[in-house]
This record gives structure tokens, sequence and C-alpha cells, in this order.
């Protein structure tokens, strides 16, 4: 089987896998949007808690409230407070303390844990149990690990990291989508606009992208390089590439013998971009201001609505300008008129939550494959990766600081 024919299978099992665990939840999609639909009903607060790519899920509500009028609270505290609460204080109890200021005033907690047993997420919902505050909790297996007192334990019904997570995106964005828009779109009817688009998805074609991808981005851990993960526009695609830029950062080398954390730069933090938009109120500056300082054969991966747009035509211009291996993905727009782009990937066509749910998706393969190609190179030449191999790079290897944080 040619390299290209294993990625194309590695690209079919993924999704198949995906839709299958989407399927799953959306069985009990009706159950989750009437907790959703409650909360918002009463004008109560709704809370959200995810540790690592589960905070990006999970602040998907957040998008969905600037949309509805939901009162979601961005349950993720910034880098800085956290690590000094967790110096100070036992991490363990981070989000319910955090709850527990305001128990009162909400309606519904919302929590993400692929393993139902993050001590931070536990302890959130042990103190729901005692304050009578009911729980939407989406985990991964079959949702056994985690009891609540009221609520719903939404099960992926695999234990698979990634697809768990994508399961989990999709399902909650089109259960809160639902209970916050009754009346623009049934969900039976927004779930199966979402599966066509996700078998829509071009396998064959996104073989390629993700081979040249996954190869230059390993390429570039191997040699310091930097790797960009951009999305100049912002909305719930920014959350799709802070959770890939997260994978590449820690997932997708830790563990792998004598790989060095890569050089990952995402979208400017907030500190960041409050301070160029109040100079600069255009999108298009901060990420010009970022590819400025790329080098040639640094590996930009663009994330776009509408490639044709004028925000990312200023990306593409730039890293062409800087001669980087710039990777596209985008759903709207004739592809890139500005620079060259080496590889360019176009998604089906999903409104912007789907969009970023098949994107995340996208992320995940080629953090996969990355992980699969740095772990081969103390295979010998003769490491030959079948599809199998690259479904079973799962990125959730042991966490070098797990001792650490139960010692705090």
């Amino acid at each position: 089987m040619t390299p290209l024919a294993v990625y194309e299978d590695f690209a079919r099992a993924y999704v198949t896998e995906v839709d299958a665990a989407v399927r799953r939840m959306l069985t009990r999609g009706a159950e989750a949007a009437a907790l959703l639909q409650k909360a918002a009903a009463d004008s109560s607060q709704v809370r959200a808690f995810g540790n690592g790519g589960s905070s990006a899920i999970v602040r998907a509500l957040l998008q969905l409230h600037a949309h509805a009028g939901l009162v979601v609270s961005d349950s993720m505290m910034s880098p800085a407070a956290m690590a000094y609460g967790a110096q100070r204080q036992d991490y363990r109890t981070v989000f319910a303390r955090s709850l527990a200021r305001e128990i009162d005033q909400v309606g519904l907690v919302v929590v993400a844990s692929v393993s139902g047993r993050s001590a931070n997420i536990c302890e959130a919902v042990r103190l729901c149990g005692e304050s009578g505050v009911p729980v939407l909790a989406l985990v991964g297996g079959d949702g056994g690990q985690m009891e609540l007192v009221d609520g719903m334990v939404w099960a992926t019904g695999t234990t698979d990291q990634q697809i768990s997570e994508d399961a989990m995106l999709t399902a909650l964005t089109l259960a809160a989508t639902t209970a916050l828009n009754p009346h623009d779109v049934s969900l039976p009817a927004s779930q199966e606009q979402h599966l066509h688009a996700l078998a829509a998805v071009d396998t064959a074609l996104l073989a390629g992208f993700l081979k040249e991808a996954s190869e230059a981005v390993a390429d570039a851990i191997r040699c310091r390089r930097r790797i960009y993960v951009l999305c100049p526009d912002g909305g719930p695609l920014s959350l799709a590439g802070e959770h890939f830029a997260h994978n590449l950062s820690w997932d997708a080398p830790l563990g792998v013998k004598d790989v060095q954390p890569p050089c990952v730069i995402s979208d400017p933090s907030l500190a960041d971009m409050s301070a160029i938009y109040n100079d600069h109120p255009d999108p298009a500056h901060g990420v010009r201001y970022q590819l400025s300082g790329a080098s040639p054969k640094d590996v930009v991966f663009l994330l776009a609505y509408d490639s044709a747009g004028r925000t990312a035509q200023e990306a593409i211009s730039a890293a062409d300008a800087a001669d980087t291996r710039l990777f596209l993905l985008h759903r709207d727009g004739p592809g890139p008129t500005a620079g060259t782009v080496q590889r360019r990937f176009v998604l089906p066509a999903a409104d912007n939550f789907a969009l970023a749910a098949l994107v995340q998706s996208v992320a995940h393969l080629i953090c996969r494959s990355t992980r699969a190609a740095l772990a081969a190179d103390y295979g010998g030449p003769s490491t030959v990766l079948s599809s199998r191999d690259l479904m079973a790079q799962d990125l959730a290897p042991l966490r070098e600081l797990s001792d650490t944080v139960k010692s705090l």
C-alpha cells in the first residue's frame, strides 16, 4: 500500500469513528438541549469547565452566548491566575472554588472530561450535587465512571481521546444551538446537516493534505523551526485553532524519545490582542505582526472561514513573504489569490460552529500522524506505518507533570 493510500485509509477510518460517536451521543441530544433550554428560560447562569482540549470544547458555549443571550460564564481562568492559585491552594478545588462564589445564581454546570475522573472536574460536580445544581457531563467511555445527583451523563461510547473530543464538541454545539434557537432549526435537522457535512469530507484529497502537513510539522519539530496556528477572523474557529496549537505543543511530541517541546505560536493572548487592537482595530494587523518574525521553512496553519476574505489574504501574503510552508484550511472562497499556498484543503459547506468541529477533526488527524512520524524516527528506515498504526496514535500519553500536580 502506498503512503498516500495509508493516509486515506486513516482519514476515512477516523471520520467514520467520529460519525459513529456523534450519532451515539445525539440519541440523547434532546435531553441535553432540554437542560440548556431550561437554564435559558430561567435566566440563570450556565458555567462550563474543562481541562486541556476540553476547555476549548466547553467554551464553545461562550460563542453561542453572543448569538442567543444565554448567560455563560467563562470558567477558564487566565494562566497567570491559575498558576498563582495552584502554588497556594489545592488545584483539585480550583473549579469548585470559582463555582462556589455564585452557586445560587447557577442553573446548569457543563463539564467535559474524557476520563471522567479529573479531580478538579469531580470536585465541581460534587459541589453541584450538594447544592442541587444540575450537571451536563460530557465524558468518554460508557459514562459509568461519573455519578450525578441531578442532570445527565452524556457519554461518547469510546475511550479514544480525540474521537471523544470531536464528538463532544459536535454534540454539545448542536444541542446548544437547538436549545437557544428553537425556532430556527430542529435538532434532527441540524444533526443531519452536520452528519452530511462530515460524510462529505473528501478523504482522498485530505490524505494528501494530511501527509504533507504532518511531514512538515515533524520536520519543524526535529529542526527546531516555528509552527504557527492562526485564525485571525476569530469566532468558533479560533477555539479549534487553540485546541490544535495545544495538541501540537503537548500531545503530539510528549513522551516521544529525544523530542524536545516545539515552538508553537498561536493567536494572540487576550493581553496581546487587547493591546494590539486598541491601536489597530483590524484582525489583519495582529497576524501580519506575528508573521513578520517568521523564517523560511517555518510551518503556518491558517484557519479561515473565507479564503478570499481580506484578512485571510493579508495572512497568506505575510506567510508567503517569509517563505514559510503554508497550509490553509478553509470553507468558502475560490482559494488564495495572494501568494503561493503549498497545500490547502477545502471543507464541506457548514455553518461556523459545525466548521469548527470539522477543523478540529482535521487538526487531530495531523497531530496523530505527526506523533507517529516522530516515533517512527526511532524504529529505523524499515518502519512502515499502517492506517491501523495511525489510528492507534491516541494523543493521551502519560502526563509527565501528573505527580507534581497531585502533590500541590
